[in-house]
């Protein structure tokens, strides 16, 4: 499988991306998040897990894994929603925007992703109910959060987590 990972994986962005719209390119990296769901509820949650990112197919798209839990938490406490997925960005030049993937057991999600001020907003491309919002990304951290709408104008956190890049 030497092949495939050195086939897939690239070490950079490519040119063909312009600078202005390379705004996921800060989280490629391994990250360690903190996933709270059911906020202020008395199902809330607070699972450790963690999100890698990589430059792929030439560096015309970034790839990551998502673990929650985390691979060592699996082996404490497996949760019975426990999501193992991988989501691809693909920038696309002629809308200026990024195409989005996400896939895992059960789901598969396609998405389009704009920076908004100083957010990267993912929407859901067929009902435009539910987003994906990265907000206060630094060197070492992020904040991301999946809001859906059932009525187009009230939005809910579904779920969040708070990630901080590893050493």
């Amino acid at each position: 499988m030497r092949e495939f990972a050195e086939a897939l994986i690239c070490k950079s962005k490519s040119n063909s991306i312009p600078d202005a719209y390379n705004f996921f390119g800060p989280l490629i990296g391994e990250w360690d998040f903190e996933w709270i769901d059911n906020h202020g509820t008395e199902k809330e949650r607070h699972i450790k897990g963690e999100w890698i990112f990589s430059w792929v197919l030439e560096g015309t798209a970034i790839q990551d894994v998502f673990i929650c839990p985390s691979r060592e938490e699996r082996i404490k406490s497996n949760q019975p929603d426990a999501e193992y997925g991988t989501t691809i960005r693909i920038y696309n030049p002629k809308n200026q925007a990024w195409d989005i993937f996400y896939g895992c057991a059960g789901e598969a999600t396609r998405l389009e992703a704009r920076e908004v001020g100083e957010t990267i907003v993912l929407t859901e491309i067929n009902s435009q109910e539910m987003k994906w919002v990265f907000s206060e990304i630094t060197e070492n951290s992020f904040h991301w959060r999946n809001i859906r709408t059932q009525d187009g104008t009230t939005w809910k956190v579904q779920g969040e987590l708070f990630a901080s890049r590893r050493n």
